[in-house]
């Protein structure tokens, strides 16, 4: 073996029993719950661009797209920098900020990763995903893949996602696919599609869609109404509890027998009030850090944990804010985030679990509003179980 071919091997080597011994560590720290942890996070949410090249009619974080000639659009690769010594152990480096593949300079990005053996994860809406990028990323430690694909028939997944090829990403897809096969088998594709009134039908149709590209894995989520501009309120499957449920399991049938995990958020019929997600492990096992370098547990907020770029690594992962969410998060007690979280512990017969902008009001404001909607309905009369 050259002696190059030999040194790789080694770096691989001990670079997976670096992460080996990580996981370990941070099993049982999350397992008895431990306020302090001397392991590092299993994942690590990248922020490296602002810049989206579609928009979705639900889009969750408008307010802060910026346009790509925008200065601050994009990170720079010595943004990395910062995580030389998380790098090493994470068992994935997760790009999913807006569309991480427009950043010009994504192959420096990669190749910094792969320069610690860190596998990484791509979120994208897979226009930007051409063959050439796919055999790249493969190439340089690309794990999986989640891909943003809201509907199976044209018509509706392009009138979902403004600006959207569906053809061309379905092409993209396939090419992704194959060369996955060559590559990296063990690469897993993961389809997201969001569930809503006129997309819900066709969810079994789109188990089709999932198994002509490979997919290992569809996510089916609510449909979340941030704002009453975007004039979706309707469109929430709380107002079509019973065609959300019979179109999940019929297409979670369907996916069962063609090997792909379909995972979803909880059909209505068989809810219960003490239902939950089970134990929370995102503060043990994530780190999402944004472009200024402030550090959240997950996607629904838990702000104010610390700077990572101003205040080190060892004072966020383990300073006050964090050892108090760890404590919190699971107790009966959690913390204002984890009380109005939507992906895991939502009461789905809860109105608010879907149109967020209601949070913060009583009840009775509540049905005011939808009153004001036209969407009193008895089957969303529950707002609270």
């Amino acid at each position: 073996m050259p002696d190059k071919s030999r040194n790789s091997a080694n770096e691989l080597e001990k670079s997976q029993t670096l992460r080996s011994l990580n996981q370990q560590v941070n099993a049982i720290e999350c397992a008895n719950n431990l306020p302090i942890c001397l392991s590092r996070p299993l994942n690590l949410g990248l922020d490296i661009s602002g810049a989206c090249n579609i928009k979705c009619i639900f889009c969750l974080a408008e307010n802060g797209r910026k346009l790509r000639s925008d200065p601050d659009a994009f990170r720079e690769p010595e943004w990395l920098d910062h995580f030389d010594e998380l790098l090493p152990y994470i068992n994935k480096g997760i790009f999913s900020s807006y569309e991480a593949l427009l950043n010009p300079k994504i192959d420096q990005f990669i190749r910094k990763m792969r320069a610690h053996c860190a596998p990484f994860e791509i979120f994208t809406n897979g226009n930007a995903l051409t063959p050439e990028m796919s055999e790249f990323l493969l190439s340089h430690g690309l794990s999986s893949v989640w891909c943003s694909f809201h509907g199976a028939e044209r018509a509706t997944y392009e009138d979902i996602m403004r600006g959207s090829d569906y053809e061309g990403v379905i092409r993209n897809l396939v090419h992704l696919k194959l060369q996955a096969r060559r590559i990296n088998p063990a690469f897993r594709l993961t389809l997201v599609f969001c569930a809503m009134g006129r997309t819900i039908q066709e969810l079994p149709r789109y188990v089709d869609l999932a198994h002509r590209v490979d997919a290992k894995e569809i996510q089916v989520n609510y449909l979340l109404v941030t704002t009453p501009a975007h004039q979706l309120d309707d469109e929430a499957v709380i107002f079509h509890r019973d065609r959300y449920d019979h179109f999940v399991l019929h297409a979670k049938l369907k996916a069962a027998k063609l090997g792909i995990q379909l995972n979803h958020q909880p059909t209505f019929f068989d809810w219960k009030p003490t239902q939950t997600g089970g134990p929370c492990t995102r503060p043990w096992q994530h780190m999402n850090v944004s472009k200024d370098g402030m550090v959240t547990v997950c996607c629904g907020g838990a702000s104010g944990i610390g700077n990572l770029f101003t205040d080190g690594f060892h004072k966020v992962w383990n300073g006050k804010a964090m050892q108090a969410f760890r404590r919190r998060v699971n107790s009966d007690n959690p913390p204002a985030a984890c009380r109005s979280c939507t992906r895991g512990r939502e009461n789905p017969l809860d109105v608010r679990s879907h149109l967020t902008y209601l949070r913060g009001l009583n009840d009775e404001q509540v049905r005011a509003r939808l009153e004001e909607l036209g969407l009193a309905r008895p089957e969303s009369q529950a707002l609270t179980a």
